[in-house]
């Protein structure tokens, strides 16, 4: 089996690449002397910023022999086409590359990037590790590199950062839609997984930077959203799926959500809520305490999540979905559970079919008795309507697309209500933490009548909203049948 190439971009601070350079593994693997190049830099743009505007960056290379242009998307993926290059373009930023290239053996290359621009009197720099070759050999040497170095997972091209960083661009928080998916209808079901979880991985590592930039809050929404869909599709493929190479990712998973989880929380009750409630009080400073004490913890938050980021776990855990993408095909041919294997060579419209009957079966049950359930029920119900939505999202290239707009539409109303309901009461946890009950505290008793006015509004909501899903008509019955 002919081991597929891969390109893996590794994030390290410019003062640790020297350590990198006399890294015995490089040297035992090493088949020739280094060869070193110092491209001059620039960063371009149209007058009118239109690589900006259009999410691109023009990045100008020249040495003593050759001058280029290449064109890097500022999400780590194209998202619109490239402006046309032409000669009305303007010099933005300059600076100098230092790149140390390296054969190395298993027919990996190596390249060591130290980038530094300028812009005015401001200067940003980054360095990265490039490896190249058979993706199997490049994740074992990195894999090996992150045990002695502080090796991170970009994302993107560190040199996305380093321009953000002198303000040229601000890379937006990446949400799933504009991430292009398609499959053939008749793919397999272990096809479709993998289509899937390079998917989630492309909507994580575009929200890396904005997540670290801390410049827009939905780009921790995003990348929780990421690995949430990660964890849906590990739970739903389960059947097709050698649970000794999944196991140990859905741990780590759960352990990246964490740290996201707490700076998500935060960042939705101080803009949903202290934010308005503020502006309708007539005299808002009972607020401010609630408001000092949630900001500090937001930059803790911040802070937790950046470490977590930025840390070898990140690395190793984004470089397990690789491996498990790399090893997955012949571990499942080499299985020795006749019911997985049927599992993952089935087509995946009949595996979709079976799997959407029974995740919308468990929503109707639970939801018909809407009008009765307590908030831990309804808590549940929230959490198979969002299975059944990651589903439903996941499958759409397999049905006609009208029809699960349709249902799709009706779903996620459904399950926005039930996340709303959440979201109240998870806010309300985070008042009770901070200030004394609502009895004895004027903002505690504003905030606690503003959440309790939400929660009305939106279980008198739930009925019309369950009603529209209840009478809509599910998009994968044909396929029962095939």
């Amino acid at each position: 089996m002919s081991v597929p190439p891969a390109l893996l971009h590794l994030a390290i601070p410019p003062g640790s690449l020297r350590r990198a350079r006399r890294h015995p593994r490089l040297a035992a693997l090493s088949g020739q002397r280094s060869a070193v190049s110092r491209p001059a830099l620039t960063v371009e743009d149209t007058a009118g910023r239109a690589f900006a505007a259009a999410g691109w960056l023009c990045l100008g290379v020249a040495d003593a022999a050759t001058q280029r242009h290449e064109t890097l998307p500022v999400a780590g993926l194209p998202l619109k086409d490239a402006p046309p290059l032409d000669d009305s373009r303007t010099i933005l930023a300059e600076g100098q590359a230092e790149i140390t290239g390296r054969l190395l053996a298993d027919g990996l290359e190596l390249r060591l990037v130290h980038q530094r621009l300028t812009r005015g009197d401001e200067t940003a720099d980054c360095g990265e590790i490039l490896l190249q070759g058979p993706a199997d050999a490049a994740i074992a040497l990195a894999l090996a590199l992150a045990d002695d170095l502080p090796l991170a997972w970009s994302g993107a091209p560190p040199l996305i950062s380093a321009v953000a960083a002198l303000g040229i661009v601000e890379p937006p928080p990446l949400r799933a839609g504009p991430i292009p998916f398609d499959l053939p209808g008749d793919a397999d079901t272990l096809a479709m997984f993998c289509a899937i979880v390079r998917h989630c991985l492309l909507q994580f590592d575009g929200n890396m930077l904005p997540v670290l930039r801390n410049r827009d809050i939905e780009g921790v929404h995003q990348m929780r959203v990421a690995l949430r869909r990660l964890r849906s599709a590990l739970s739903l493929f389960a059947p097709a799926l050698p649970a000794a190479l999944t196991d140990p990712l859905i741990a780590e998973l759960r352990w990246l959500n964490g740290p996201l989880g707490r700076k998500r929380d935060i960042d939705v009750f101080l803009a949903e809520t202290l934010v308005p409630l503020s502006a309708k009080l007539p005299d808002p400073k009972g607020l401010r305490h609630l408001a000092t004490v949630l900001e500090d913890r937001r930059e803790a938050a911040q802070v937790a999540l950046d470490a977590a980021l930025r840390s070898p776990r990140c690395l190793r855990l984004r470089l397990g979905f690789e491996d498990l993408l790399l090893k997955l095909p012949q571990a499942v041919t080499d299985s020795w559970d006749t019911a997985l294997r049927e599992a993952a060579t089935q087509p995946a419209r009949r595996f979709a079919a079976a799997l959407l009957q029974r995740r919308a079966r468990k929503v109707r049950k639970l939801g018909k008795r809407h009008d009765e359930l307590d908030a831990e029920s309804l808590h549940v119900l929230r959490i198979q309507a969002k299975k059944l939505r990651y589903a439903v999202e996941f499958f759409r290239p397999l049905f006609g697309r009208k029809s699960v707009r349709r249902f799709h539409g009706a779903l996620a109303q459904l399950q926005d209500c039930l996340g709303a309901l959440n979201d109240a009461a998870v806010g309300n946890m985070l008042m009770r933490d901070v200030l004394a009950a609502p009895a004895g505290d004027p903002a505690a008793a504003a905030i606690a009548g503003w959440f309790i006015g939400r929660q009305e509004m939106q279980l008198a909501h739930l009925g019309d909203a369950w009603n529209i899903y209840a009478k809509t008509a599910p998009f994968w019955k044909d396929a029962l049948e095939d």
